[in-house]
């Protein structure tokens, strides 16, 4: 890897470390990490404008840095690579800094648009259709039934997710009912990420090939998720968002229906049937089904107090 670095990006290094597929070393100023690149190579010219964009208006991401060719990524070995260049990656996701994060608005910042821009500015900004995630209805559909196929192909295999899929399939239905009676058209679009877990350092928050466009309750609703599957209490933290993040109508709504989609026992279930995870892993969620249910249940009293909201029969009880 040393000489692979040296050829394609001019750099001589005498101490690497390795993690997985993940190569790291510092320069005596930063930290650098190559990273394997398994996503869309479709999306990375959007992605690098992106990450880009918010870095020439001090919005601090990682770097990528560009290969002796110009490219985002590197072929090494048969495999695709991206050079990252990093100044934090140590501390802890914490809440604050999800809020934060979910604070960048793209309209504020002109990113939600290239009208009246030259031909070259064209070239460099962001199509955010590519990388937008804002279309819950559509994808959770689109998941649920490539779920549901799935699991019909199972047979006897996989008896903990045989027992508890039909109930989680039920919550991804009714976090689609909700999407889909809303209007999307004027609800602020930010950088939001595809994952947040309370687990990862901030060198995930920062990580530009995390990143998606999508609602500011996208982040908070995982971040709550992960933390509470994850044995925090997220009372406290919930309590605060709900007073005080100045969220809209439709915002209050789409965090409801955000908090209610399993992400998290469909992210375990693909990993169990991957071969990733053991069918045990199922437990640490399927044992709190109870206790998460009652906090979907108090969100729902909750915005019944203040909200004209369509009622939803089984959080009713």
């Amino acid at each position: 890897m040393k000489n692979a670095l040296n050829y394609y990006y001019n750099l001589i290094i005498d101490d690497i470390h390795q993690t997985g597929k993940t190569f790291y070393f510092d320069d005596g100023h930063f930290r650098y990490y190559l990273v394997l690149y398994e996503g869309d190579v479709h999306l990375l010219h959007d992605i690098y404008n992106l990450h880009a964009e918010l870095l020439n208006r001090g919005i601090y991401v990682h770097q990528i840095i560009l290969n002796k060719d110009g490219q985002i990524v590197t072929l090494i070995n048969g495999e695709l690579y991206i050079l990252m260049k990093v100044f934090y990656y140590q501390e802890t996701i914490t809440f604050d800094k999800v809020l934060a994060f979910a604070g960048i608005n793209l309209t504020l910042l002109g990113l939600d648009t290239v009208k009246g821009r030259s031909w070259k500015e064209r070239r460099e900004a962001v199509d955010i259709n590519q990388i937008s995630r804002v279309d819950w209805g559509a994808l959770w559909s689109a998941k649920n039934d490539h779920l549901e196929y799935q699991i019909s192909q199972l047979g006897q295999k996989h008896p903990l997710i045989r027992e508890s899929f039909s109930y989680y399939i039920g919550l991804g239905e009714t976090s689609i009912q909700i999407v889909n009676s809303l209007s999307l058209d004027n609800v602020t679009k930010v950088v939001a990420h595809r994952r947040i877990d309370k687990d990862d350092t901030v060198f995930e928050l920062y990580n530009p090939l995390n990143l998606v466009i999508d609602v500011p309750v996208r982040d908070m609703a995982e971040y709550f998720k992960n933390s509470f599957f994850n044995g925090m209490d997220i009372s406290q933290e919930l309590n605060y968002y709900l007073l005080y993040g100045q969220l809209s109508h439709e915002e209050y709504l789409l965090f409801l229906a955000r908090m209610l989609y399993p992400t998290y026992y469909f992210d375990l279930y693909e990993d169990i049937i991957s071969g990733k995870e053991s069918d045990e892993a199922l437990k640490k969620i399927t044992d709190r089904v109870d206790e998460f249910e009652q906090i979907i249940k108090n969100i729902y009293k909750y915005y019944k107090s203040f909200l004209n909201i369509a009622p939803i029969e089984w959080l009713e009880n």
